[in-house]
């Protein structure tokens, strides 16, 4: 028997989720997705909160044209969910195209039955010789 709370088809369904809400900067349902102690640790080595997160979906910061991923591993550990992947990005950035790969791993944290994103640490990769 499944415990579905130990489920990693959930944390998929949730990263679907978590994806779909950033390119359609769709910061209702990235409130409800994103825990308040969120860290977001760029490629790039920027830092954001949740609060600056979604301030920058707002302004245009950040304008997702297109996230693909693969490789995804999804490991579910009591109250622990963690997700490694690889990111193909493009967005849109103070008004240039941005692409770039990167590997990802994010922590999905369930508290009274709900399940939250609490950290985002990825890392660039560089391009192949």
């Amino acid at each position: 028997m499944n415990d579905e709370r130990h489920d990693p088809e959930i944390i998929r369904q949730l990263e679907d989720a978590r994806y779909e809400a950033m390119l359609g900067k769709d910061t209702g349902a990235l409130m409800r997705l994103l825990d308040e102690r969120l860290i977001y640790m760029h490629s790039s080595g920027v830092t954001d909160t949740r609060g600056s997160y979604l301030d920058g979906l707002r302004s245009g910061l950040w304008n997702y044209r297109q996230i693909g991923r693969s490789d995804v591993r999804i490991e579910v550990q009591g109250d622990v969910a963690l997700v490694f992947g690889k990111l193909a990005i493009q967005l849109m950035s103070n008004d240039s195209l941005k692409s770039f790969e990167t590997r990802a791993l994010a922590v999905w944290y369930r508290r009274q039955d709900r399940w939250q994103l609490i950290a985002v640490h990825s890392g660039a990769l560089s391009a192949a010789p």
